[in-house]
């Protein structure tokens, strides 16, 4: 037995001493108050009973990255299924996939059966030391077990030998089954492809790559730039390294991208058969323009600055695109275009590299084109939030969310893509009027309410949305529809909406849609779709017909963490008014000085404007002189960077006598010059990138002379695609003039190093990863030799029989609490107590008061006093007081006296 407070046993002497001088009591109450006493000090020290045989813990933790072969998954999960038919009572088996990130796949248990891998990884790399500390954090502290590691050995991330050291501390060791490829004859690999760090335009250069060969073989090498080819022929590969030079020059400043990859017949690796390097060419800084109007209003304003521009249509923007980009335009673009990793591109070119970023309006700008609840939102000084004044007439509208099996897959973050789309869908509910009527339905194959047509001001139950469920098949498309038109004509609102959400691989049995969509926009009801997938599958078509016949918009989510973002979207849409159509005069503000000389008088008339709110510490150039009074040109700084905000339309149907103003086009010169600006200047600093395997390594050298900084740099590193979240590592000295930091980097592609200096952010040269470390040239032993290590850290061995792993394990103390056992016991006593001595025990003895009479007989030993009945009144006789009761009283008024005697008094 053992005690979690033992201290507390330390109340028995003075909780005794109390007892034993002021709780006595003859016979057996006191034999019970001692008894309580015991059990509720006993329960507060936390009694537990040791148990010897309360099992062990095994952890399997398995390799899923993309160096496994393929049988990997059923070996594993051979594996697993042999150690539970092993388990004794109280042992239990849990099961952790792991590639990039660490997954739970089964958590400990002592019955449970493990039905199969089902949790996304990242197998672009494999991170053995997160996995063992994961496994670490399953097995409680005060258990016994062991981890069980299935994997190649080809690790990467940081040295596992680190986690299995704290792993045997906790005396957990690690023990291994290789699951390897088979050594190849013949493995061809890239090594590297060297590029100079920067070049100018037109610059000749020279590059260089190494390939690595295991046998002599004739094989075909291609360099590409840009998808474009360069190089293309046979080469007589040696045994061991070779050096392939070549020459190359670059028209236009931006980035360039080599990409260097060999074949070979009887290549048994194919994953480093591709090199990769990326190229800065220097030039002065531009402006992307992204625009449908390639030769607008706004596009030859900018030319005729003479600004450096690159008019492109919108695309989904990465930051290897905007490598160079002093400003991007958005000139009525709507977010879906740019794409959800695009999105996040550009939040992290603006505040963290430092870039310029203008956007303008018009009906696929600001909420009405998607940029509430997206990563772009916040870098605006304006607020896209709604307001009372944008609600527009009472709406009635019916959501069918498609729950078919398809919406229970998960997404890299952890979540299902039944949990966004119902995140989307609640975030959608909210921005509805009290006045509206809304009613949601999930459908498989067939609807399942989860609320009827109800008026939103009665309360809408949000939470029976947000739990969601994923149902079985696809969805059916036909009787979505039947139910929404159901739902919708119960409802006499003048708006009245269906909104689809449904998977785009995945929509089946659309039945008799056309004739619904028909009775439908004969009853004035419009239909949008939302499709999760792309316009390329195989269900899209269907979805763009039933929005094109029901007179509403069709969107596609291929990345499934937009739908909250488009559901906001499509009901701001159909339910606010975010955008004024109406001609309205502007009138300067006092920050138009900021954008130059520019009238503050005669401004013009806008045809429209999007409809949106200052934010505090913004700076406002322009509003309108409505009774809105908003905002039509604001700007401000944002992390790095700078934005500016043009509400109106620059080129299209509401411009209005915008499009003639005669300062039009400063005004658009002096809004992208001053977004420009935003970087700083950064002295003649000088910060340089060098990449070995995955380890990146980034230097800031300051000139000599120049001022150190009194806090140090740190390095930011950006994931090109914007797919990651940006990563920040501090810098140390090196020299007295030289700062530099480490980082591995956790996969494939391309990577953006800026380093922050105080307020000043400095670019340096972008670097690749063609593939992942594990693919770099090597065999099987090497990775036996790492497993090996790591498990001689703690005494682990290799496994190759599952065979007696539970039976020598040491066996875990399990504990019994007590103290609830003692706390009941604790109350049956009290209980007892008072029962016994209420009813079986004496009187307590009093002890004799002095000036007390003694107390007259009892009623019933003396039923009558002098031939008087009991309860005869007393007489008395003229001027004696009647004799007062004995008691309490008169032990008080004795206690007085013998006090005034004391006293004197």
């Amino acid at each position: 037995m053992s005690f979690s407070l033992p201290q507390a046993l330390m109340l028995l002497v003075p909780l005794g001493l109390f007892l034993w001088k002021r709780g006595q009591r003859p016979g057996p109450p006191m034999v019970l108050r001692w008894a309580l006493l015991l059990l509720v000090v006993g329960a507060l020290a936390g009694p537990e009973w040791v148990l010897r045989h309360a099992g062990s813990d095994v952890v399997v933790v398995v390799d899923r990255s993309r160096s496994m072969p393929a049988e990997a998954g059923r070996v594993a999960s051979e594996l697993v299924g042999l150690l539970e038919s092993q388990r004794r009572p109280g042992d239990r088996v849990g099961v952790l996939s792991f590639g990039r990130e660490a997954r739970v796949e089964q958590p400990l248990s002592e019955t449970g059966r493990f039905g199969g891998f089902t949790r996304p990884v990242d197998a672009e790399a494999s991170d053995l030391s997160a996995a063992l500390d994961a496994a670490g954090a399953l097995i409680p502290p005060g258990r016994t077990g062991r981890v069980l590691v299935v994997s190649d050995g080809r690790a990467t991330g940081a040295d596992a030998r680190g986690a299995a050291r704290r792993l045997a501390a906790r005396g957990l060791p690690v023990d291994f089954r290789q699951v390897a490829r088979e050594d190849s004859p013949l493995d061809l690999a890239v090594l590297s492809l060297d590029v100079p760090a920067a070049v100018t335009a037109r610059e000749p250069f020279q590059m260089t790559g190494v390939v690595q060969a295991t046998a002599p073989v004739t094989g075909t090498v291609r360099l590409e730039r840009d998808g474009r080819v360069l190089v293309k022929g046979p080469f007589d590969f040696r045994a061991g390294p070779n050096l392939l030079p070549f020459r190359d020059l670059v028209d236009e400043p931006g980035l360039a991208t080599y990409r260097l990859t060999v074949e070979a017949p009887g290549d048994g690796v194919v994953e480093n058969d591709v090199g990769q390097a990326v190229l800065r060419v220097e030039g002065p800084p531009r402006v992307l323009l992204l625009t449908d109007q390639q030769e607008g209003t706004l596009a030859r304003a900018l030319r005729s600055a003479g600004l450096e521009v690159d008019v492109r249509a919108p695309f989904p923007v990465t930051l290897d695109a905007l490598d160079g980009v002093g400003a991007v335009v958005l000139e009525n673009v709507d977010a879906n275009r740019l794409g959800e990793p695009g999105l996040h591109a550009l939040a992290s070119y603006v505040e963290q590299a430092g870039g310029g970023l203008v956007m303008t309006g018009g009906r696929s700008s600001f909420g009405e084109g998607g940029y509430r609840r997206s990563p772009v939102e916040p870098l605006l000084p304006v607020s896209l939030e709604m307001r009372e004044e944008q609600r527009r007439t009472a709406l009635a509208m019916s959501v069918l969310m498609d729950c078919s099996c398809s919406m229970g897959v998960q997404v890299p973050d952890g979540r299902t893509k039944m949990e966004l789309a119902a995140e989307g869908v609640v975030g959608a509910l909210t921005l509805l009027n009290e006045k509206d009527e809304v009613s949601v339905h999930m459908v498989d194959t067939q609807p399942h309410e989860i609320f009827p047509m109800s008026p939103v001001e009665r309360g809408l139950p949000l939470g029976e949305v947000s739990r969601g469920f994923s149902g079985g098949g696809g969805i059916f498309v036909g009787e979505a529809l039947r139910e929404g038109r159901e739902q919708i004509l119960g409802s006499d609102k003048a708006t009245r909406h269906v909104l689809l959400f449904s998977d785009a691989a995945d929509s089946e049995e659309p039945g008799d849609y056309l004739k619904t969509l028909a009775e439908l926009q004969r009853d004035k009801v419009t239909v949008s779709v939302i499709g999760l997938g792309t316009e390329k599958d195989p269900d899209a078509e269907l979805l763009k017909e039933i929005a094109a016949k029901g007179g509403g918009r069709v969107y596609f989510a291929e990345d499934a963490t937009s739908l909250p973002r488009i559901f906001s979207q499509e009901t701001i849409a159909v339910a606010r008014a975010t955008f004024v159509d109406e001609p309205t005069s502007l009138e300067a503000a006092p920050d138009l000085p900021l954008l130059g000389r520019l009238p503050a008088v005669g401004l013009p008339q806008v045809g429209g404007y999007n409809l949106t709110y200052l934010r505090p510490r913004a700076s406002v150039a322009m509003r309108t002189l409505d009774d809105n009074a908003a905002p039509v040109l604001a700007l401000w700084p944002r992390g790095a960077g700078r934005v500016a905000a043009l509400m109106a339309e620059v080129d299209g149907e509401f411009t209005g006598e915008l499009r003639t103003w005669s300062g039009l086009r400063a005004a658009l010169e002096g809004m992208v010059r001053w977004a420009m600006e935003g970087a700083g200047e950064a002295g003649e600093a000088v910060a340089r990138s060098e990449r070995r395997g995955n380890l990146l390594r980034v230097t800031l050298d300051f000139a000599p002379g120049e001022a150190l900084p009194g806090a140090l740099p740190s390095l930011v590193l950006l994931p090109g695609d914007g797919r990651g979240a940006p990563v920040e590592v501090p810098m140390r000295w090196e020299d007295e003039d030289r700062v530099a930091a480490e980082y591995t980097l956790p996969g494939s592609g391309t990577w953006h190093p800026v380093v922050k200096l105080g307020t000043r952010v400095l670019r340096a040269p972008p670097v690749a990863l063609p593939y992942a470390p594990e693919f770099e040239p090597g065999n099987a032993q090497q990775g036996l030799e790492v497993l090996r290590a790591v498990a001689a850290v703690g005494g682990g061995v290799e496994r190759l029989s599952m065979a007696g792993l539970f039976a020598q394990a040491p066996e875990s103390e399990g504990r019994v609490a007590l103290a609830p056992w003692l706390v009941g016991l604790a109350v049956a006593t009290l209980l007892a107590e008072v029962a016994v001595r209420r009813f079986l025990s004496a009187p307590r003895p009093r002890r004799a008061v002095a000036g007390m009479r003694a107390p007259s007989p009892s009623p019933a030993s003396n039923a009558t006093e002098g031939g008087r009945p009991p309860d005869a009144p007393v007489e008395t006789k003229p001027g004696q007081e009647p004799e007062k009761e004995r008691g309490v009283d008169s032990a008080l008024k004795a206690a007085r006296e013998r006090a005034r005697g004391r006293l004197g008094r």
